[in-house]
């Protein structure tokens, strides 16, 4: 007699439509501080710290759905916000003092892997890349600030606020295009990798 399977498919959301939807929140907020448009408050360490478990949860989700991009994206920014959280709070308690070439070194090695998540993201759509591109800029205008021109700081808040905007718009797409089972929000061509062709 021959054997029955039984196949199960598990039903996963999209990871990154929450995960854009709070890096956004997130972005926009804490610019200000960049920006100089509001002061230091008790909003940046707890805000940044579900931001990174919000962004933790999403790269499991993205592992799972074997979505590279999503996993790693998620997971190295989540780690930017949660030792940003970090940094602040220990500096708030003074468990250390800052040292402002360390935190250099820190943003370059972000822009660094913000560049090649850039290149990576030309075969995903438009929004996402403007989202990227506008994102390094924000990281290249701080590593500017803090080395030698800090005034770039508050440009790069300016900068960082209209990305924050950007990341809810594409969260945004993703929301609408579920609900409404069609395209609501235009994110502009979508290309597909030559891996993802082959997995279509």
């Amino acid at each position: 007699m021959e054997e029955s399977k039984i196949e199960i498919r598990e039903a996963l959301a999209d990871p990154s439509t929450v995960g854009l939807a709070s890096f956004g929140i997130s972005l926009f907020t804490l610019s200000f501080m960049n920006a100089g448009l509001v002061g230091p408050n008790a909003v940046s360490v707890p805000l940044a710290l579900i931001t990174g478990l919000i962004h933790f949860f999403a790269t499991l989700i993205g592992f799972r759905k074997n979505e590279l991009f999503t996993a790693l994206v998620f997971g190295i920014y989540g780690l930017f916000w949660v030792s940003y959280a970090l940094i602040n709070l220990g500096v708030a308690i003074k468990w250390f003092m800052l040292d402002p070439n360390a935190l250099l070194v820190y943003l370059i090695a972000y822009t660094i892997f913000t560049t090649y998540v850039l290149i990576s993201s030309l075969v995903t759509n438009a929004a996402v890349v403007i989202t990227l591109a506008v994102l390094l800029a924000v990281f290249v205008l701080l590593d500017l600030g803090l080395a030698r021109y800090p005034s770039l700081i508050v440009w790069a808040g300016y900068v960082g606020i209209i990305d924050g905007l950007l990341a809810l718009y594409v969260s945004a797409a993703g929301l609408t295009g579920t609900m409404y089972g069609r395209s609501v929000l235009p994110v502009g061509p979508i290309q597909k990798s030559p891996r993802l062709q082959k997995a279509a």
